[in-house]
């Protein structure tokens, strides 16, 4: 592959070359030049969710709230639902309705979405099992774990 070929591949960034020169102590010249240097761009999904509030230690039988920010980096408008599933063993249950609507989510724009969690046993838990549907393209994205939160006694 050419450089040429190189710098047309998506998501790779040309970022030049490394050019070393220095000076013995004879008073000798040395030169190192690189080849050229690429480095791979990190892509965003179309949506990315990120953990607005996550409390690190609740005692058991405290509700508390999790908020996650819903950001479309799409030029298309998302129509989305939450599914909460909820984990086999887990000190952890969901409050309300397992299936909600979160609503429009529109490009390049952001939604925060609250939900309230119950735990129940002590000990350290994951805040995960969540599937958010595009309604309108019927595509799923599903997040097996949110976070981490430790559960102590009262």
């Amino acid at each position: 592959m050419t450089a040429d070929e190189k710098s047309n591949v998506k998501g790779v960034s040309s970022v030049g070359k490394l050019d070393i020169m220095w000076l013995s102590n004879f008073g000798e010249r040395g030169r190192l030049q690189s080849s050229q240097l690429q480095r791979l761009i990190q892509q965003q999904g179309e949506l990315v969710v990120t953990v607005q509030s996550l409390p690190h230690f609740i005692a058991s039988d405290e509700q508390f709230q999790l908020v996650l920010r819903l950001r479309n980096t799409t030029d298309r408008k998302y129509n989305l639902h939450i599914t909460l599933n909820q984990i086999n063993n887990s000190g952890l249950i969901w409050v309300g309705d397992i299936k909600k609507v979160v609503g429009e989510v529109f490009p390049c724009s952001h939604l925060d979405v609250q939900l309230d969690i119950l735990p129940i046993k002590s000990g350290v838990w994951d805040v995960g099992e969540i599937t958010i549907e595009n309604v309108l393209t019927n595509k799923r994205f599903s997040y097996p774990s949110i976070g981490q939160i430790l559960v102590g006694l009262k």
